[in-house]
């Protein structure tokens, strides 16, 4: 099967990493993948870096580009492409004609903010392929068929991912005593993850334990999140809480610091999908406090696997994190659930193997269609 991708976001976060990791995958298994994004864009930098194949440069930033849109179409025609897969509102766009030419063209959505402009889900696409159940129901009280809407939640690397990760050496790095408690929150630098209510949660804790670390791991997308991330940082100095809430900006070593870590917390206050940090805490054998947001609650569920709190509520977060951090017996209990939903239901292979039945099911039915014609 061949596919495209297309991707104008310039920015980097799950979304982008969840399609650089389909597009390798797809290219790895017999399948022919193509990635195409603007040649200044996170993702076009670090499919570069990682020396990811078929990685095509075009500037996707306009959404009336007839020339870029026309380029697309034709390099659809000579490839002889069988999906698009979309991941962008003005990506989308730019495929039109292709898709207007006979190409089926899959709209992916992985964020849970409520939709302004429903046309191109209810006419301009093929089929929607959404991140969260969540995400679906807003589809459809868009007025979007829900025929048209597939739902593949997040997948990780389980390999990658596991109890025997090795994380000794970031204990070393940052100085953590061996009777050390270690809670991280892990997203790109955004008022929407609500990293400020975890430092709040933070620095409540600290003034009542001094056994407990801090870790706020992420980068900066933009002017305003280089700002916020500057805002997080003065109210840790301003508190002589530096040694106890660490800042980290981008790390690559996701897995190690998980490891790492007693828990997880997911802050998130705004758009979320099922979050990929869910499913590789879980795979880590560690249990999440999470936010009611998007579709977080479709893999955390509280009292289960994980305990879930409302959003932008410091002194719930706060509460939650000190009951795991005392009941050790909770704390293994949603442990061990948590690693068993990994392990069964929540492998990057079942989330591909769901992807390609769509495809498969998609291009099947576009190739009868065409033969009745």
């Amino acid at each position: 099967m061949k596919i495209l991708h297309t991707e104008s976001s310039m920015h980097w976060g799950g979304q982008e990493f969840r399609t650089l990791l389909e597009h390798n995958y797809l290219n790895n298994h017999q399948h022919e993948s193509h990635l195409m994004c603007h040649p200044d864009s996170q993702i076009y930098k670090k499919a570069i870096d990682i020396g990811a194949k078929n990685i095509i440069a075009l500037n996707l930033s306009r959404t009336w580009r007839l020339d870029i849109a026309c380029r697309i179409a034709y390099f659809c025609k000579t490839k002889k492409i069988n999906i698009i897969n979309s991941h962008s509102g003005r990506d989308s766009v730019l495929c039109l004609p292709a898709y207007l030419l006979g190409i089926l063209l899959i709209r992916s959505r992985q964020i849970s903010s409520p939709i302004s402009k429903n046309w191109s889900y209810q006419h301009g696409c093929s089929h929607v392929l959404a991140a969260a159940d969540a995400i679906k129901n807003i589809l459809i009280n868009a007025d979007v068929d829900a025929q048209k809407i597939t739902v593949v939640g997040e997948g990780i690397d389980l390999k990658e991912f596991n109890p025997n990760v090795k994380s000794e050496y970031l204990k070393k790095e940052f100085d953590i005593k061996p009777n050390d408690k270690v809670v991280v929150n892990i997203g790109m630098m955004r008022a929407d993850k609500g990293q400020k209510y975890f430092l709040d949660a933070a620095i409540n804790i600290a003034k009542l334990r001094s056994d407990v670390k801090f870790f706020l791991i992420g980068g900066t997308t933009s002017g305003a999140s280089k700002q916020f991330e500057r805002e997080l940082a003065e109210l840790i100095k301003f508190n002589q809480l530096e040694k106890t809430i660490i800042m980290t900006s981008y790390r690559n070593d996701i897995a190690e610091f998980i490891h790492l870590s007693d828990f997880v917390v997911v802050a998130s206050t705004g758009t979320e999908a099922q979050s990929r940090i869910v499913p590789q805490a879980f795979a880590t054998h560690k249990t999440v406090v999470s936010t009611n947001v998007g579709g977080l609650t479709e893999l955390v569920l509280n009292e289960i696997n994980g305990l879930v709190i409302p959003p932008r509520d410091s002194s719930s977060m706060s509460k939650s994190i000190l009951r795991l951090l005392d009941d050790i017996m909770l704390k293994n209990k949603l442990e061990k659930e948590a690693y068993a939903m990994a392990k069964d239901k929540l492998s990057f292979e079942n989330m591909m193997k769901k992807t390609l039945a769509l495809y498969s099911s998609l291009s099947s039915k576009n190739t009868n269609l065409q033969r009745t014609y």
